[in-house]
């Protein structure tokens, strides 16, 4: 049902979306939540996605969002006990005071102080485009191996290539693709991941 999950949107490298039986468990999950065919359709899970925030949840690691509505929406009892946390930087006052200075979004020194974090982190971005941008730019000049992007931010040209310049690079990701996204679509889609690695956990 969702090899085409993909097929429509560009032309890009993935022409046989990665899919297993806990991503598309995830899929049906936001499709049936939302209603929305086109989003189900639409994202896209690196292969090693999953594992990696299975793996942030074992061992303590940290979700940063992007936004405070995000962050507050993630249902937190999903992850479990070993310390796993939800932070976001958007409002820290050094962020602001940093942003200030050097003349650049606050987005952007949120996610600099986000990948300085120790551990695996999983890097939701559900509004900022800047925030993609700049991760994107980061990769560019420093490994990012503990790192996976959730990008879901919408829009229309500009944000729709940032999205698959993403795709086209080697960070661990998880997009949805094309126009479709937003703050409500992210939030729908981190509880679904996080519900299925907790009811799931072998998959």
């Amino acid at each position: 049902m969702y090899k085409r999950q993909n097929g429509s949107v560009g032309r890009h490298r993935v022409s046989a979306p990665y899919i297993n039986q806990g991503v598309s468990n995830i899929i049906q999950a936001v499709e049936a939540e939302t209603n929305d065919h086109l989003l189900a359709q639409s994202i896209y899970f690196g292969p090693t996605a999953l594992t990696h925030i299975k793996r942030l949840i074992e061992t303590g690691g940290t979700i940063i969002t992007d936004t405070t509505l995000v962050a507050g929406d993630i249902d937190a009892s999903l992850l479990g006990e070993n310390g796993a946390k939800i932070i976001c930087y958007i409002d820290d006052p050094q962020v602001v005071q940093l942003a200030e200075q050097r003349r650049v979004t606050r987005a952007e020194v949120a996610v600099d102080m986000g990948l300085a974090v120790e551990g695996p982190k999983l890097m939701v971005v559900g509004s900022a485009p800047a925030a993609l941008n700049r991760m994107i730019q980061r990769r560019q000049h420093e490994p990012m191996s503990d790192v996976c992007v959730l990008a879901a931010p919408t829009g229309f040209a500009s944000v729709i290539q940032l999205k698959e310049r993403l795709m086209d690079s080697d960070l661990n990701s998880i997009i949805i693709r094309g126009k479709k996204g937003g703050i409500p679509a992210t939030t729908t889609l981190m509880n679904a991941i996080l519900r299925e690695i907790a009811e799931n956990p072998g998959t």
